[in-house]
């Protein structure tokens, strides 16, 4: 493959790889850091952070059914059906 040949006016093939390896990169870097700084709250309206008062687990459970997946003690709001 010749990384030399013309694409575009004056930009070769090189540059055009190098400029989408960079958008891609940026985007993942991107996707990133908006993950690290989302709160827990946009997750999901299903479900909710909890902790077990028998064994100490933590951790997210249902918001309907929740159940602690090492004791399976009742957990979370247990609501049947949720509140507007």
């Amino acid at each position: 493959m010749d990384w030399d040949m013309v694409v575009f006016g004056d930009i070769t093939l090189k540059q055009l790889a190098v400029y989408g390896g960079g958008i891609i990169a940026l985007l993942v870097v991107i996707s990133f850091v908006r993950k690290m700084f989302r709160s827990e709250e946009d997750t999901s309206e299903h479900v909710q952070l909890s902790r077990c008062k028998s064994c100490g687990w933590q951790g997210k459970v249902s918001r309907y059914m929740g159940r602690c997946p090492k004791c399976n003690e009742p957990l979370g709001d247990r609501r049947a059906k949720p509140q507007k």
